[in-house]
């Protein structure tokens, strides 16, 4: 399978590369850092010649530095390239690296609904680079309506490698609340090695039409409390919707990836205890 992996020399893109490359496959590399242009649609459709498959992860994620145009220019512009070169080059699917922020209730932008979190969760983006995730997943959605084309759109919650792992815990011995304030993110994350592992599977299951899929590891990052511990400390208005599972996994996570196990495989293996 040859593969376009654009966004292949960030931190989560480097990984999908060698992931991607180990199972066989071939990857045609897409990043600013090599000069390339998600804005330039003619060096997309140069850039498909030839692919199966494309894996989206490049994306601006909303820094302070970043203008909301520029966000929705390179998370909107750039994925609508992305998919009309795909419907030109009859590509047979397209792994769209979305986010957890699509739903709107991470980085304190307001409570959730319910706890646990599934795919059933309504979303309420109201950040430029939340909005651009949630508008990017409803573009795959009419993509795949209009041309059959597969649509996987992939939602993790903050991507972990070594450097990231190092530096929370080193934050939360200086400050025991560095891991709720200034918010709390559920104790959510995600290994970069199962985030790319997901992009594999994505693109090995059978056809799935379009879906959006939550990722999350399998326990949550807490130094600490357990998951129902901290709903009740944090979020103790929040509908509980949790059952004997948290008796028996006290720190299971707190984002019920069930469904992208069933959809395309996936299950995860890193665990912040381990």
């Amino acid at each position: 399978m040859k593969v376009l992996v654009t966004g292949n020399e960030g931190m989560i893109g480097s990984v999908v590369e060698k992931v991607l490359r180990a199972d066989g496959c071939e990857v045609i590399g897409f990043d600013i850092a090599s000069g390339h242009n998600i804005l330039n649609p003619n060096e997309i459709r140069s850039a498909l010649v030839g692919c199966d498959a494309v894996v989206h992860l490049a994306a601006l994620l909303g820094s302070a530095e970043e203008t909301p145009d520029e966000i929705m220019a390179v998370n909107l512009q750039g994925t609508w390239h992305i998919l009309s070169a795909a419907a030109e080059a009859q590509l047979k699917r397209i792994v769209f690296f979305s986010s957890v922020d699509a739903l709107g209730i991470f980085k304190g932008e307001r409570k959730p609904d319910y706890l646990p979190l599934d795919d059933n969760h309504p979303c309420y983006p109201a950040t430029p680079y939340a909005i651009s995730k949630r508008l990017g997943e409803e573009m795959c959605r009419y993509f795949t309506n209009s041309t059959g084309i597969s649509t996987i759109c992939l939602r993790p919650p903050g991507v972990f490698n070594q450097e990231t792992y190092d530096f929370i815990i080193s934050n939360r011995r200086a400050n025991p609340d560095f891991e709720w304030n200034p918010f709390w993110e559920y104790g959510a994350f995600l290994d970069v090695q199962d985030a790319a592992e997901a992009a594999r599977c994505a693109l090995h299951c059978s056809h799935p039409g379009h879906v959006t899929l939550l990722l999350c590891a399998p326990d949550i990052s807490s130094a600490h409390r357990t998951s129902l511990e901290l709903v009740q400390f944090l979020l103790p208005e929040v509908d509980w919707r949790g059952g004997y599972e948290y008796e028996i996994e006290p720190y299971k996570a707190l984002i019920n990836t069930q469904l992208a196990k069933e959809v395309i495989g996936w299950i995860p293996r890193h665990r912040w205890r381990t």
